[in-house]
């Protein structure tokens, strides 16, 4: 009899006539199949699922050409929405993190720009004391030959200081006499342990003070390098008059050394180092300077490193570091002179202060001035009757 079932190997439905148990050939996959020996017991039509499982389904009719490119657009559109609904939930929070984060590095920016523009080390601050006594003509000589009260008190004041300076003997070492300085201390008094030698007690300012033929500054730390060649023989004296004012103003606060040179081996003042400005070493200074007298070439590169050595070794809670370097004329070797101090002083920590006494000749002018301005200081000539 008839029966149908679906192959085990295929799932077609197939339709034999066997007995229920005998084997069968399935003619859509060619294979052999056994006919379900249950079948024999069922009305017909005896139909039984592949015992491998349920036949697949067929696919779903394709959708029409329109509603296929629709339901496209439309997940697309869907698919946009989404995105756009995400990035506008997320997009504010990361602005603020790159406007933060942003914020941050301008700040650590800006903090690290005024950390490195802090101020420097050594900071002097130039002054200029050209008189004690206040009043009258600040340059007289360039007066109006007009205003003969101006004048005449010029003159009234020349003529007193050129007698003053008369009496002071060439050699101070050897007179009885007490040079005083009356008015010249910086705030103190004159006289005391420091009158025999020319000088006056420092001020008690509340900061540091220094001045040497009207300029200066507020160093704590100051050396002065002054020629002592044989060109300055006529000369020498008042220069070491006016080292010793400007010593004797100097402040507890701060320190000096003297650095004498000509050729050959620079002169200094024991124990060749800064000493503090206290009396007792302002006295030792003057007693130093006491025997000194001029001879020799002119060299200042000995002096000068020798300068920049000493000044080394201050104390760096302190700031300010000032040479006053004082000369009569032309260097052998200027530009050996100039390139010392731009060796020795790259820095530019120290400031430097330059003095032409006496003469003034060109090429000298030029490498003060020149040696003033690279590190910060001023230039002065001194005429030889100043």
């Amino acid at each position: 009899m008839a029966i149908e079932f679906r192959c085990e190997k295929c799932g077609k439905l197939l339709n034999v006539d066997s007995d229920p148990g005998s084997t069968v050939k399935c003619p859509h996959c060619h294979k052999k199949v056994a006919v379900p020996a249950v079948l024999a017991s069922l009305p017909h039509p005896q139909v039984i699922a592949n015992v491998g499982g349920p036949p697949p389904l067929p696919p779903p009719p394709p959708p029409p050409e329109g509603q296929a490119e629709a339901a496209l657009e439309e997940e697309h559109a869907e698919g946009d929405d989404l995105v756009i609904g995400v990035m506008a939930k997320i997009m504010p929070w990361v602005i603020s993190v790159f406007f933060h984060v942003g914020l941050i590095l301008i700040m650590m920016l800006v903090s690290t720009v005024i950390i490195a523009k802090t101020l420097p080390e050594n900071i002097i601050i130039p002054d200029a004391e050209f008189s004690d006594d206040p009043g009258g003509v600040v340059n007289p000589g360039e007066s109006d030959p007009s205003a003969p009260a101006s004048q005449s008190r010029y003159q009234v004041q020349a003529q007193g200081y050129s007698s003053r300076e008369a009496a002071i003997p060439g050699d101070t070492g050897k007179t009885d006499k007490k040079v005083l300085l009356i008015g010249l201390g910086s705030g103190g008094t004159s006289g005391g342990s420091l009158a025999p030698f020319g000088l006056t007690t420092g001020g008690s300012g509340s900061g540091p003070k220094s001045n040497f033929f009207g300029h200066g500054g507020n160093a704590h730390h100051v050396c002065y390098v002054i020629d002592r060649s044989g060109s300055m023989v006529d000369t020498f004296d008042f220069v070491r008059h006016e080292m010793l004012i400007s010593i004797s103003r100097l402040r507890p606060m701060q320190d000096f050394h003297i650095i004498l040179f000509s050729s050959g081996t620079t002169i200094e003042n024991s124990p060749r180092r800064l000493v503090t400005a206290t009396n007792r070493n302002k006295e030792d200074a003057a007693k130093f300077l006491e025997p000194i007298r001029a001879e020799g070439q002119t060299d200042p590169v000995p002096a000068l490193n020798r300068a920049f050595e000493v000044l080394v070794q201050a104390d760096p809670r302190k700031p300010g570091k000032l040479i006053y370097l004082l000369t009569d004329g032309v260097f052998p070797d200027n530009a050996r002179v100039i390139d010392a101090v731009r060796r020795t002083n790259q820095k530019k920590n120290v400031l430097i202060n330059t003095y032409l006494y006496g003469h003034k000749p060109e090429e000298a002018v030029k490498v003060m001035t020149d040696i003033a301005k690279e590190n910060g200081g001023r230039y002065k000539y001194v005429s030889s009757d100043e």
